[in-house]
């Protein structure tokens, strides 16, 4: 009985790993695609960069209020209509030929894509027993990467041998068959010991309600969210623009620069097994991130050094192991933290408001980016990413301290 339990604990974290991953695929599309799609319409690095703006306004936006209410959602139905949703959107892009329109039409599929990852991580930590979890965290962990790996691949590919529209329509025809597959096989997967896990979840304790723990609780919180802005400040500026810095920079085809850019989302896959196991070493989530800052400090400030030198192969290893470390940073803030601690809040929640400060710092960081680099070059973007990365150290830096002198009081 319990094998058949485990065996059905995998697929069903397999199955929200297809949905998750493929998720990806519809809401990078524009972004794999933002130096042809820029050149086509003939805009600004900071008009292109608005209509990420508007999606991940309205993710990031959806996230925490999707969090609050995601109890009282139905996942198999919810999700389905998202995929649904965000594949008509990918298909209905490429015929728009006013790109003032394009920023709406992109700001409908942040809105629908906005109820996954809370409904995801709700359904893992309701119906996985507490042996499942460590599988689930490494399985969700390297959605982001594998997503965005395999959305700029196909961006490569069309790019230079047909059209950039063609990534559209292969994200819509992927997103409409996984949300027949996700409403396929919900009903058979989710009976997983599922009274067990329910229990599991629900014995908090009477400590929980202690005020001291509770204020513990939300200063942390705090701190995990000033990461979660700064996190994909950084990575997902360094994943839309990339393309565009390389071209530019180093004079590079648009296809060439795209299929480069894969290596960011390519290392980001090892990114969960490095979280993980310095998660094991510090023991501490916040010292976590704050270490893999402070390495992501150092490699930016080399890319500052050899920004426009020949050295195009070390430029773009800084760039790919600056998108590891994020990705490590993205997996502790998205995935170890609310399913750890489902315990002690409802992981969905706690997912949701996490995940939308995350998506705070992309909404910010794609038009920010994109203006910064239209007055100062790429050399501001590049400073401008490090002063944020030494800000949130500061931050981490702060809390540790206050958190050895309160274990000590």
């Amino acid at each position: 009985m319990r094998r058949a339990q485990k065996t059905k604990s995998f697929y069903l974290i397999l199955l929200c790993w297809l949905v998750y991953t493929c998720s990806y695929i519809g809401k990078l599309s524009y972004n794999a695609n933002i130096n042809p799609r820029g050149e086509y319409y003939s805009v600004s690095y900071a008009e292109a960069g608005m209509v990420s703006t508007f999606f991940f306004f309205a993710y990031g936006i959806g996230q925490v209020v999707n969090g609050f209410l995601c109890k009282k959602y139905n996942p198999k139905y919810v999700i389905f209509a998202c995929l649904t949703v965000s594949g008509l959107v990918n298909m209905a892009l490429p015929f728009i030929e006013d790109f003032s329109l394009v920023k709406f039409i992109w700001l409908i599929n942040g809105a629908s894509m906005s109820f996954l990852w809370t409904l995801l991580i709700r359904l893992l930590s309701e119906t996985l027993p507490d042996r499942d979890i460590p599988t689930a965290v490494l399985a969700m962990g390297t959605t982001v990467a594998t997503g965005t790996f395999l959305v700029y691949g196909m961006s490569s590919l069309f790019v230079g041998i047909a059209s950039f529209k063609i990534t559209f329509y292969i994200a819509s025809g992927i997103l409409i068959s996984v949300s027949a597959i996700w409403l396929i096989f919900y009903n058979r997967l989710t009976g997983i010991d599922k009274e067990t896990a329910q229990k599991e979840a629900l014995a908090i304790g009477d400590s929980q309600s202690d005020a001291k723990r509770i204020a513990s609780l939300k200063l942390f919180i705090i701190a995990i969210a000033f990461f979660a802005v700064a996190n994909n400040f950084v990575k997902d500026g360094l994943t839309a623009w990339t393309p565009d810095i390389l071209a530019k920079t180093y004079n590079t085809p648009s296809w060439l620069s795209i299929l480069l850019t894969l290596l960011l989302p390519a290392l980001g896959i090892f990114g969960v097994a490095v979280a993980m196991r310095i998660q094991r070493t510090t023991g501490n989530f916040v010292g976590t991130c704050t270490l893999l800052f402070l390495a992501s400090s150092v490699l930016i400030g080399g890319v500052i050094l050899l920004l426009g030198l020949p050295l195009l192969p070390v430029t773009v290893g800084c760039f790919a192991l600056v998108s590891c470390l994020m990705s490590s940073v993205n997996n502790v803030i998205t995935s170890m933290v609310p399913l750890n601690l489902k315990k002690q809040m409802n992981s969905g929640k706690m997912a949701g408001i996490l995940n939308g400060f995350c998506y705070l710092g992309s909404t910010v960081s794609s038009y920010t980016l994109g203006l910064v680099a239209d007055h100062f070059d790429w050399i501001g973007v590049f400073y401008l990413l490090l002063a944020v990365s030494v800000f949130v150290i500061a931050v981490g830096v702060l809390y540790l301290v206050y958190e050895k002198k309160k274990l000590r009081g």
